[in-house]
């Protein structure tokens, strides 16, 4: 849709059209902050892992360390990112579509179109990151290597995870900004 385009109704089509793209923008937000709250829960009790793994003596255990502190890092971190940053942008397309719809519609439609192009060449590379963990695993006979090892195939799996829900998530809405483009 253009909004450019003028009609006998037509500052409600616009005011329909700027409230479609504000409310698809919520629920992508809605579900982006959902996920930080469970990363940032999931994140805490994988610190409580990390504890018992650093206060553990066992080379095999020890191995998982720095895996599951990357993890930890991964899950509080992005995920405190998706509670405090994620409600403002809902905040931040409202108030450029209401001076300019099409632009906010454009705004939105390219960095999903970019986020989605970075989706799906990553979930690419985690499986080789797991690959790589599991040749890994089979070549050194270190416990604490093999612990490593597992370490890293639970952190990429968790990252394919991660990054399936949060491009599914965006998946739909690129959907709703499409059917507002067309």
């Amino acid at each position: 849709m253009d909004c450019a385009q003028t009609s006998a109704h037509g500052e409600s089509k616009l005011y329909h059209y700027t409230m479609e793209l504000i409310d698809y923008t919520s629920a992508w937000v809605k579900g982006e902050v959902f996920q930080g709250k469970i990363m940032i829960v999931l994140g805490l009790l994988f610190l409580l892992g990390f504890i018992a793994i650093f206060r553990s003596q066992d080379e095999f255990v020890r191995g998982l360390l720095i895996p599951f502190g990357l993890i930890v890092l991964v899950l509080i971190g992005y995920g405190g990112m998706q509670v405090t940053v994620r409600p403002a942008h809902v905040a931040k397309v409202e108030s450029l579509a209401q001076e300019n719809p099409q632009e906010a519609l454009d705004k939105e439609l390219a960095k999903s179109q970019n986020d989605h192009k970075v989706y799906s060449n990553i979930v690419k590379v985690w499986p080789l990151f797991i690959i790589a963990a599991i040749i890994l695993f089979y070549l050194i006979s270190s416990s604490y290597w093999k612990g490593f090892s597992v370490g890293i195939m639970i952190l990429f799996a968790g990252m394919i995870i991660l990054d399936s829900t949060l491009h599914h998530r965006l998946l739909k809405y690129l959907d709703g900004l499409n059917h507002l483009a067309a």
